[in-house]
């Protein structure tokens, strides 16, 4: 990566100056975006979220707790070995024991994480469980023996319980009457038959003697604090991880989804008496509150989007951009995110301008499905020209649906298409009104968990020109074609030498490569294939491409992604608004420099070859 660094920036040092002035927006949006994903990290939101005292107070968002050796800790997921290894280095000795099962491999590639890798001297146990993304043996037996040591808690204990996303795989105890394989041969089921997520949780925790508030359960009288990352809100949501320490009542509910679908007579008979005996009532199902929820146990988000959007507000301050915090929680497909991002950006700089009032802006943003937002910051979003400083920059996020044209689909990630489809979207909105020509408009999308879709990228940028430049190199690179066939086909017709024939049926094949290349690269193509990897990839030397300067903030933590939306008006007479025109223009230089190359060579190994 180092290597990587020094070579770009040598690179850098020989661009001109519309491509310099490009790099450097590029530097600040990659600098805002980074700010975000390493503030929550766990080395570093754990000490700002949860405060030890050094000696017997522990205090998470705002409630204290006492602690006198009574601390226990217990998790399942991968995000879960830096946030237990972060808690741990906090308290210290005050923790008594704990038990965290994670995904195979987690452990391996900590080690190139000093900063959160366990201490040498832990008293957390670390198990590696799952085969190949399904439930095994080990992540049965471990959850076996983290609930028989949770019986043991006394009402003195505090238990830590932390988990993240896609759990289904390591949080799995089966009742003792059934195995594994008959779980899961009924879920299976559910799924063919097209149940719902909510329906196929429901039967999942009635099998389950951890999940559905069943850890709760077999912890109570100890207290529980649950601890995971959310990429929807500071909101605990209910259901995280399966729920093993909220209420479920695993009644009936679970039997009649399966007579729903007529799999009553598809499953064992063991699974069958599971689903229809009644769970008994125990004294932790005495604590329960009027919205269902047990007194003993408080659920607290650690790390959300909307922490890394704060990080990220403030290091746009220190660059001297003005930032608006949208929404952290926006949802939707790629292209109605894309949409939707193209209609707030273009708003403002509309509102700005007087070409339309307040109540038109209300009007047209305040039921957005993509992009929520409550009556009143609509209202206060509408924008000055005196609060701009060097540029404004939107920050939102969320986590974009991405679906898949065909059965193999190409190297990419939701940021990456979003990147482009916001340029395409971008281009066709400045052709309905020109006056938002006057400003430049930049888009950056980034994955917090530092590599998006399939990709070692993190996001991409998007702009303007950067999904139109291709037509017209594209359409050259046809006439190149055309006009090299005819000259073959009339060398061939005019039964000239055959060295020059040769040379020009090479020619051909050189020029057809080259067209083959441009439109593999077309943004309609791309797209429909999922392979905006290779679009981005192909041009500017992968400068549109976000790569993060250091790669320790990978896998540690994934909320969903962030997205910046920086709007800028141009601020002077001189050339300086053709910075993006001009680089456009030249992004496409190292690509055809490259083809030009290869045909050169190509075509003299073949003169050489003559006789």
């Amino acid at each position: 990566m180092e290597m990587r660094v020094q070579q770009k920036k040598i690179k850098d040092m020989k661009k001109l100056r519309g491509e310099k002035s490009m790099l450097q927006i590029r530097q600040d949006l990659s600098t805002i975006i980074e700010a975000g994903i390493k503030c929550i990290c766990p080395s570093v939101i754990i000490p700002k979220k949860i405060k030890y005292d050094g000696r017997q107070m522990l205090i998470i968002n705002n409630v204290k707790y006492k602690i006198n050796n009574n601390l226990h800790i217990v998790g399942w997921g991968k995000e879960v070995v830096t946030m237990s290894s972060a808690f741990e280095r906090l308290v210290d000795k005050q923790l008594k024991k704990g038990f965290i099962v994670v995904p195979r491999k987690s452990i391996s590639m900590m080690s190139s994480f000093p900063e959160a890798f366990p201490k040498l001297d832990s008293r957390i146990t670390f198990v590696e469980a799952d085969t190949e993304g399904q439930p095994d043996e080990k992540a049965i037996e471990m959850t076996r023996k983290i609930a028989n040591y949770c019986k043991q808690l006394k009402k003195r204990d505090l238990l830590i319980v932390m988990l993240s996303r896609d759990l289904d795989d390591l949080l799995c105890y089966p009742h003792d009457t059934i195995t594994l394989g008959d779980k899961l041969k009924v879920l299976n089921r559910l799924k063919t038959a097209n149940a719902t997520l909510e329906e196929i949780n429901i039967v999942r925790n009635k099998l389950s003697a951890i999940r559905g508030g069943d850890l709760a359960r077999l912890a109570y009288p100890a207290k529980v604090i649950t601890l995971f990352t959310s990429e929807m809100s500071a909101e605990p949501p209910e259901q995280l991880g399966g729920g093993p320490c909220v209420y479920d009542p695993k009644d009936q509910t679970a039997l009649a989804i399966l007579t729903k679908y007529n799999l009553i007579d598809k499953v064992s008979q063991s699974v069958r008496e599971v689903l229809g005996k009644p769970n008994p009532r125990t004294t932790a199902d005495a604590q329960l509150d009027e919205k269902k929820r047990y007194k003993f146990v408080q659920q607290y988000v650690i790390a959300c989007n909307a922490d890394a959007i704060e990080c990220m507000a403030a290091r746009a301050f220190k660059l001297g951009l003005s930032s608006l915090k949208l929404n952290s929680t926006c949802g939707g497909t790629v292209e109605e995110f894309a949409q939707e991002y193209v209609k707030i950006a273009s708003l403002m700089i509309l509102a700005v301008e007087n070409k339309i009032t307040k109540l038109e802006m209300y009007e047209q943003m305040k039921e957005s499905t993509v992009c929520p937002l409550t009556d009143r910051e609509v209202w206060e979003m509408f924008p000055t020209k005196d609060k701009w400083g060097l540029g404004l920059c939107l920050l939102l996020g969320g986590r974009p649906t991405v679906h898949l044209g065909g059965e193999h689909p190409g190297k990419g990630g939701p940021n990456q298409e979003l990147a482009l489809y916001f340029s395409i979207y971008w281009y066709m909105r400045t052709k309905q009104y020109p006056i938002l020509r006057e400003y430049t408009v930049w888009f950056l999308g980034g994955s917090s968990h530092g590599r998006d879709g399939n990709t070692n990228a993190a996001g991409a940028f998007g702009y303007k020109s950067l999904a139109t430049d291709i037509y017209p190199e594209y359409e050259k690179a046809r006439s190149v074609h055309r006009a090299a066939l005819l000259k073959w086909r009339g060398l061939s017709e005019d039964k000239q030498k055959e060295s020059d024939i040769a040379i020009a049926r090479q020619a051909v094949k050189d020029a057809e490569e080259t067209m083959i290349r441009y439109a593999a690269i077309l943004p309609e193509r791309v797209l429909k294939e999922n392979n905006t990897n290779l679009f981005f990839s192909s041009i500017n030397d992968g400068d549109e491409l976000l790569q993060l300067r250091s790669e320790n903030y990978y896998t540690l933590v994934d909320v969903g992604d962030l997205h910046i939306i920086r709007i800028a008006r141009f601020q002077c007479n001189c050339t300086c608004h053709e910075d993006e025109v001009l680089s456009s223009k030249s992004k496409w230089i190292l690509l055809k420099d490259r083809l030009i190359e290869r045909a050169k060579r190509k075509s003299q190994e073949a003169h050489s070859a003559l006789p």
